[in-house]
């Protein structure tokens, strides 16, 4: 018999692994509403260009990392591997900038695909959280989507958070930073890895996000981005601090960061875990500014900022800090039937309460008590409650707590009220 097996980099979720994902999907939803966000849920699989146009081409996840393929009809398809960029692909076929309001405040919550070698936290499919807004550029606004980050944060009770963030300037201080780091790689980049070599002439700024020469000293002592942001982007970034210091997001600026994709502008951050142990340094997530790109898609000038955050990541933090809640699956009651007549009494009861969500398992093959009783031993309900010929006639069942070991009688049409008050 041949056996079949998940693809490297995949996972299963089952059991707890699988309300994991659920309640950080919840508590985020749940939260970030608060901060007047609505969901978008976009296709899985997009038209290539999507991708290439927004995330860059020169990206590591554009040029190593896609799941892209030919469909029947020739056409490039690639399978999303963040989220940006089928939002703003979205935002602009949907018109929603028509809405007249000032801002399009969006989440999204699913899986993308990056082919990358899979990890601790990292997984060639993942889940990922992100929010994006569109329509205005304001310091106050920067501050507002970093303290929704925050806040999801530490609702989940993750610990020792610490934000880092830098400004990358508008896009006339990318130009000119760009033009200092082909100046400076020029003399050293015969030193350097062959994506390097090739970034210089095509986006210098990519070589600050090289993997294979990160710890370079050439790379290290590369001129520093906030030497040539404009006064503009300066003054823009002094806000966004002056904010910040308003609240008690423990943060530091790190003029190192500059973020892995293309479409940033300004405002870049990440929030990492601070720590004594192996997850020290550890990026949760981040995101940041980007000035341009709706008008790389269209002919719209429309601002947006946003952030992004991988699940897997999450749970294997949550996990290491041991701060999750009870998430075992909870059964109000089990259902004992004593003949099939009362099996179907039982099973009619069970419909009832699960209409009103309560959680009721029953045995559905057996009538004797004590085959019966193997299931609750096994699901550990709060209550048991026994059907049989007497019950039946009298229109009173039987309600046992697991907890007092208690039994009393309840009218059938007072049980759903019975569980509810004491559940």
């Amino acid at each position: 018999m041949k056996e079949y097996q998940k693809i490297k980099g995949t996972q299963d979720f089952f059991g707890e692994d699988a309300l994991k994902i659920r309640y950080v999907e919840k508590v985020a939803s749940n939260l970030i509403t608060c901060f007047g966000f609505q969901e978008i849920q976009t296709p899985i699989f997009e038209n290539t260009e999507v991708f290439i146009k927004n995330v860059g081409e020169e990206s590591d996840v554009v040029s190593k990392e896609m799941y892209t393929f030919k469909d029947k009809s020739d056409r490039s398809i690639t399978l999303r591997p963040e989220g940006t960029a089928s939002v703003a692909r979205a935002y602009l076929e949907n018109k929603m900038y028509a809405n007249n309001l000032p801002l399009t405040k969006l989440f999204y919550f699913g899986p993308m695909f990056r082919y990358e070698r899979p990890q601790t936290g990292r997984y060639r499919q993942f889940h990922q959280f992100g929010v994006e807004v569109y329509g205005e550029s304001s310091p106050m606004l920067d501050c507002d989507i970093i303290l929704s980050a925050y806040s999801i944060f530490s609702k989940l009770g993750i610990k020792n958070i610490l934000l880092k963030i830098n400004s990358i300037g508008n896009i006339e201080s990318r130009k000119n930073y760009s033009k200092a780091l082909r100046s400076y790689f020029s003399n050293n980049i015969d030193n350097m890895c062959e994506d390097c070599r090739r970034r210089i002439n095509t986006n210098p700024m990519r070589i600050l996000d090289c993997k294979v020469d990160k710890d370079n000293p050439i790379l290290k002592n590369a001129p520093n981005i906030h030497d040539y942001l404009t006064d503009e982007s300066k003054q823009y970034f002094d806000k966004v601090l002056s904010y910040l210091d308003q609240f008690s997001i423990p943060y530091e600026v790190d003029y190192n960061l500059v973020r892995g994709l293309d479409y940033y502008t300004d405002t870049v951050f990440e929030f990492i875990i601070q720590s004594d142990d192996e997850l020290n340094g550890l990026a949760m997530g981040g995101g940041g500014k980007y000035a341009d790109m709706i008008q790389l898609m269209s002919d719209k000038d429309i601002p947006g900022i946003g952030y992004a955050f991988g699940v897997e990541r999450i749970i294997a933090i949550m996990n290491k800090q041991n701060i999750w809640h009870d998430l075992s699956y909870k059964v109000d009651a089990v259902i004992i039937g004593l003949d099939e007549l009362s099996k179907l009494s039982g099973f009619h009861l069970a419909q009832e309460l699960r209409m009103h969500d309560l959680n009721i398992e029953m045995d559905y093959n057996h009538t004797t008590m004590k085959q019966q009783f193997k299931l609750c031993d096994k699901l550990n309900p709060k209550y048991i409650i026994i059907i049989g010929e007497e019950e039946r006639k009298s229109g009173i069942y039987q309600i046992k707590d697991t907890q007092t070991k208690q039994q009393v009688g309840v009218k059938k049409e007072e049980i759903l009220s019975y569980l509810k008050n004491n559940k």
